[in-house]
C-alpha cells in the first residue's frame, strides 16, 4: 500500500466523522433552541395572565410593569414614551370600557416566536359584567420582547375577531 493511499482513506474517514458529528450537532442544538422556544412561550403566557389580573383589577401600576416604553398602542392611542404615559393610557381606555364591565376572560390565546427575542401574542377574549353576561369579544396582538427584566409589551394591536381563526394558527 503507497502512503497516499493511506493518508488519503485516513483523510477521508475523518472528513465523513467531522460531517457525522457535526449533523449530530445540529439535532442537538435544534432540540435546544425548541426547548428554550417553548420555555420562552410559557413564561410570555405566564407573564401575559399577570397583565389580565392586573386589568381586572384596575391597578395602573402594575398594568405598566408589563410594558417597556415606548409601548405603541397603535388603535388604542399615541406611543406612550414612559411608564406614566402607559398608565394614563390604561385609566382613559378602562374608562372608556363597555358600562357594567366587571371581569375578562381569555378564550383563547396563541404565542408565535417572531425573530429572537420577540414574540406576538394574539389573545381573544371576553368581557363580562358582575352577572356573568357577555358585554363584548375581542382580539388584540401584543408584541413581546425579552428585556433585562424579563419578557415585556411593547405594542398592541386590536384586531377583527373572526369565528374562524383561531389565535393558535397565526
Amino acid at each position: 500500500m503507497n502512503i497516499q493511499n493511506f493518508i488519503n482513506g485516513c483523510l477521508a474517514v475523518c472528513i465523513t466523522l467531522l460531517i457525522f458529528n457535526t449533523f449530530e450537532n445540529k439535532d442537538k442544538i435544534t432540540e435546544l433552541e425548541n426547548a428554550l422556544d417553548n420555555l420562552n412561550k410559557l413564561q410570555i403566557k405566564s407573564a401575559y395572565m399577570k397583565y389580565i389580573d392586573d386589568f381586572i383589577a384596575n391597578d395602573f401600576e402594575g398594568i405598566a410593569s408589563h410594558f417597556e416604553p415606548p409601548v405603541n398602542f397603535d388603535s388604542f392611542g399615541p406611543i406612550a414614551e414612559t411608564n406614566e404615559e402607559v398608565i394614563n393610557q390604561y385609566k382613559d381606555l378602562k374608562a372608556n370600557i363597555q358600562e357594567g364591565y366587571a371581569y375578562s376572560i381569555i378564550d383563547d390565546i396563541g404565542v408565535q416566536k417572531i425573530k429572537k427575542n420577540k414574540y406576538l401574542v394574539c389573545a381573544h377574549y371576553s368581557r363580562y359584567n358582575n352577572n356573568d353576561e357577555r358585554l363584548y369579544q375581542g382580539r388584540t396582538h401584543y408584541m413581546y420582547i425579552a428585556t433585562s427584566n424579563g419578557w415585556k409589551m411593547n405594542s398592541l394591536e386590536s384586531k377583527e375577531r373572526l369565528r374562524e381563526k383561531s389565535c393558535q394558527n397565526l
